[in-house]
């Protein structure tokens, strides 16, 4: 039981880590105050995620728990960044995630 405790006040000192490059823009981004720091951001992604954006399913994000659209979690993430850059870097990472895959016959995906 004492171990259990242990590895739990472990995980949670340990910085979390993103689970992919865009949920990596999306905990880091917001926060550039300039567009040096979110050139520097989306660096850092890229070295914790060699695949970048590409390696991303369209619409893997969505879920019970996640934004409904790309826009919304647009809005709700960049709504106080101060970067131009960060800002278009945040808003790629959430139509990633967020939008539903691009289907030429022009049938949507049922929620």
């Amino acid at each position: 039981m004492h171990s259990v405790h242990a590895l739990l006040a472990l995980l949670m000192a340990s910085p979390a880590m993103a689970a992919n490059y865009a949920t990596c823009i999306l905990d880091k981004a917001p926060a550039a105050q300039n567009d040096v720091a979110a050139h520097a951001i989306m660096q850092s992604c890229l070295a914790e995620h060699p695949g970048g954006i590409e390696a991303i399913p369209q619409g893997s994000g969505r879920g019970v728990l996640g934004f409904k659209s790309g826009a919304e979690c647009t809005a709700k993430k960049a709504v106080d960044t101060r970067s131009n850059q960060a800002a278009t870097l945040v808003a790629i990472a959430c139509r990633r995630l967020y939008d539903f895959p691009f289907d030429p016959t022009g049938a949507r995906p049922v929620d």
